[in-house]
């Protein structure tokens, strides 16, 4: 072979083509025909690759190249990551895992466009597809925006913990509870119904597929640890105590990431900041029935979320009762 394309293969020119650029062997041979004109063998590339220490391609993972597939040598999880995958995995999303090549890949279809990007937002090192539309075939929804990632071995990592061989869908003991997770799964599977009428709430997030244990035993265990009340309702559903939903917002954030989903934080504000009577007179380290006599009295200003609400106390109102302690008023 000619001295030219010996030189030209040099062991700098085959990494950055074969390695970094991902270039097969032909596309090597025609980048070499356009810079010298001479055509060289695909034997003669192998062996230049291999008399300068870079290991040739197996076949699979020459498909992949060719595929335009990820690198699965290269692995992007991290603790963050992991978050995500178990924030998707809870709720609305769904992994095709392939147990016996340990590779996996996600995808999800949810009817509002913003989410459906929103939770694409989490894999974008995965490469996933562009959102696509498909309509309802019943017509009797609207209709969902889908979209899924390449195969990978970390999403296996993840995915195979929610898949386990041979079972179904089921919640890992090791499950992340962070704000990040609680969020997607919030926003995905949660639901919140205010009744001002008769000054009631209901947050429940959905949790109908998985096993009662798992959902007592992990989820609610977990959730509590984090000091949110919470319980499994009759549907096998989470449901947030009223007094653990200030809790609920305090981890995960009292504004919604995407505006299809506001109305899901759009709470009195009264149900944030305002505490009950027995919650402060423990907080205070004060006498529970002095604390109500102030209150009833109108010492201690009070809010009412009805004319025949139990009083609750606002931050302003707990500085008054503190003042009250200085003076004595209070003990």
């Amino acid at each position: 072979m000619d001295k030219i394309a010996y030189d030209i293969c040099s062991k700098e020119y085959l990494t950055e083509l074969y390695e970094s650029k991902k270039y097969g062997l032909p596309k090597i041979q025609a980048d070499i025909l356009q810079k010298i004109g001479i055509k060289v063998s695909t034997g003669f590339l192998c062996n230049r690759l291999s008399e300068n220490g870079i290991k040739l391609r197996t076949s699979s993972q020459a498909r992949r190249v060719v595929a335009k597939s990820l690198d699965w040598d290269k692995s992007f999880l991290t603790e963050e990551q992991i978050e995500s995958v178990d924030g998707f995995l809870i709720g609305d999303g769904y992994a095709h895992v392939i147990h016996d090549k340990k590779i996996s890949r996600f995808s999800c279809g949810v009817e509002h466009k913003e989410f459906s990007s929103y939770m694409r937002s989490f894999f974008l090192s995965y490469d996933p597809s562009e959102l696509k539309y498909y309509p309802s075939s019943s017509g009797t929804s609207s209709g969902t925006w889908d979209f899924r990632t390449r195969y990978h071995p970390d999403l296996y990592i993840g995915g195979s913990r929610w898949y386990p061989p041979g079972m179904k869908k089921s919640v890992p003991d090791d499950v992340r509870i962070t704000p990040t997770s609680v969020m997607m799964w919030y926003l995905g599977d949660g639901t919140v119904i205010v009744n001002n009428k008769v000054n009631t709430i209901i947050l429940r997030l959905s949790t109908d597929c998985f096993k009662r244990e798992q959902v007592e035993d992990i989820l609610i265990a977990k959730l509590r640890h984090m000091g949110i009340d919470c319980h499994r309702n009759n549907e096998n559903r989470i449901n947030v105590s009223a007094k653990g939903i200030p809790a609920f917002f305090d981890f995960i954030g009292r504004s919604s990431p995407v505006k299809c989903y506001d109305y899901k934080f759009a709470l009195p504000v009264w149900r944030f900041e305002s505490k009950r009577i027995k919650t402060i007179s423990q907080e205070l380290s004060v006498d529970y029935n002095r604390l109500l006599h102030l209150v009833q009295s109108g010492k201690i200003p009070c809010y009412r979320a009805s004319e025949k609400g139990r009083p609750r106390l606002l931050p302003e109102h707990i500085e008054i009762a503190k003042e009250l302690i200085k003076t004595g008023d209070l003990y």
